[in-house]
C-alpha cells in the first residue's frame, strides 16, 4: 500500500488499482497525471478528484446524469483510442465509462458544472481523460443557486 497525505482528506492509503492515469492531465494541469477517486458517505454523490502527487490540488465532481439526466456521449475515434476503448460502439456511461463534470464553486455566486469537457474514465482500464463533447453542453452549466448570508 501506498500512502498520500491529502490537504483536505488527511492521509490516505490505497493499491495501485485505485489510480487512474490521465497521461495528459486535466485542462490547466498538464503535469497532474495521476488521481485518486473518492466518496465521503455524507457528501455522495460528490466524487473528489484527488491528485496523487499534490496534496492540495483536489477537484470536485458529479456524475454528469446527476445534473443532466439526459446527458449524451459521444466521443471521437481519438479520444477512444487515448482511453483505450476498442470497438465502433460508444462507450455507456456507468457500464464502460465513468462521466464526471467538474464543479466550480464561488463564494455568492451560483456553483456550476463543466458539462462541456467531463472527465470521462475507462472503469476497466483506469485511464482517464478530459474531453470537450461535440454536444452542445455549456462550460458553466447552472448547478446550485448562490446562499446569500443574513448579513447582505
Amino acid at each position: 500500500m501506498t500512502t498520500c497525505q491529502t490537504l483536505y482528506h488527511g492521509q490516505i492509503s490505497f493499491g495501485p488499482e485505485a489510480v487512474v492515469e490521465i497521461p495528459e492531465g486535466l485542462f490547466g494541469f498538464s503535469d497532474e497525471t495521476r488521481f485518486l477517486l473518492l466518496e465521503a458517505p455524507t457528501a455522495r454523490p460528490i466524487v473528489f478528484v484527488q491528485s496523487v502527487r499534490s496534496p492540495s490540488l483536489c477537484f470536485i465532481s458529479l456524475p454528469v446524469r446527476v445534473i443532466e439526466p439526459n446527458y449524451r456521449l459521444s466521443l471521437p475515434e481519438e479520444d477512444l483510442n487515448s482511453l483505450k476503448i476498442a470497438g465502433a460502439n460508444a462507450p455507456e456511461i456507468g457500464r464502460d465509462v465513468l462521466c464526471l463534470a467538474l464543479l466550480t464553486i464561488r463564494e455568492r455566486r451560483a456553483t456550476t458544472a463543466n458539462l462541456r469537457a467531463p472527465l470521462v474514465i475507462n472503469i476497466a482500464a483506469h485511464r482517464g481523460k478530459q474531453v470537450i463533447v461535440s454536444e452542445n453542453y455549456s462550460h458553466q452549466h447552472p448547478y446550485l443557486e448562490a446562499r446569500m448570508s443574513a448579513a447582505c
